[in-house]
């Protein structure tokens, strides 16, 4: 279909699967066929079963030209969850955009370690992007206010339409820069401190974004990637103002990047005051810490 291929007259979804799934391998793109299968899906508007039930359906001429435009921003660099506008969390798929981070199995791990301990009534959620923490954390917890906040209001805009479209009817969302904002209108929110809080950090140091890959380096949001220092700013900021933020048994939870910064991120909570528990993924690398107030 491309690059001097030699294209058969008619396309079947057998032929374009295969097709495209050699195509994107030697385009270097991982999970090619999976890609290919959600792309094709994408621009027929069915699920990826219907593929295979009906495999010898013919494309017509706009659905083959739709397609391999899909395919085109593809190997460009663009992320196929933004080609798509969604993506998977925790079961459910949320609205994306390159306005927001892409919700990633990693971050899962985050909702998790909420679980082990007793349900919270009261959750916040910092920097909360496409809104795919609190949004979880309201459905599994009904009964409980949660506040999710985000600097950038085109991030809220999309947290706000997840959080509708899902039907997490206890999330109040807010514009605030946790950085340089007082905690005041957080404390005024929850005067008794917060049972529970969430924050996906952007923790990738500033010379490390260069050896991100393509499709976070050139398209995800930066604000939402790296703090444009070592990485640990957030860390920081959390560790010093969580005291004041946290309920007297409650908990911080926040997600890391691995080793060796884990070391680095514990150091900081433990010279602050706090209770430190490391969280593995299912790499074994040390993803989320989760504190609490001695």
């Amino acid at each position: 279909m491309t690059e001097g291929s030699s294209a058969p007259q008619t396309w079947r979804l057998i032929d374009l699967i295969r097709w495209g799934t050699q195509y994107l391998a030697n385009k270097q793109i991982s999970n090619p066929r999976l890609e290919v299968e959600w792309l094709l899906a994408h621009q027929l508007g069915v699920n990826r079963v219907d593929l295979y039930v009906s495999h010898d359906r013919q494309l017509t001429r706009n659905e083959l030209d739709g397609f391999k435009a899909l395919i085109k921003r593809r190997i460009a660099g663009e992320p196929f969850q933004y080609i798509l506008g969604k993506a998977p969390f925790y079961g459910r798929d949320f609205h994306v955009t390159p306005a927001v981070l892409i919700p990633r199995p990693e971050s899962e791990i985050l909702i998790q370690v909420l679980r082990k301990g007793d349900p919270p009534t009261t959750i916040l959620d910092i920097g909360t992007g496409s809104g795919c923490l609190a949004i979880t954390a309201a459905l599994l917890y009904p009964a409980a206010r949660v506040l999710a906040i985000d600097i950038s209001p085109e991030a809220l805009d999309i947290a706000q339409g997840n959080a509708e479209r899902l039907g997490a009817e206890n999330v109040t969302f807010q514009q605030f820069d946790v950085l340089v904002d007082a905690p005041s209108p957080l404390d005024a929110a929850q005067s008794e401190g917060f049972d529970a809080i969430l924050c996906n950090p952007p923790y990738v140091a500033a010379e490390e974004v260069a050896r991100l890959q393509r499709e976070i380096r050139e398209y995800e949001p930066p604000l939402a990637v790296t703090d444009r220092a070592d990485g640990l700013t957030f860390h920081r900021r959390l560790a010093h103002i969580g005291s004041r933020l946290l309920a007297e048994e409650g908990q911080l939870i926040v997600e890391i990047g691995g080793m060796p910064q884990a070391d680095s991120v514990k150091r900081i909570f433990e010279q602050a005051g706090y209770t430190v528990t490391l969280h593995k993924d299912l790499q074994g690398d040390e993803r989320v810490i989760s504190v609490q107030r001695r």
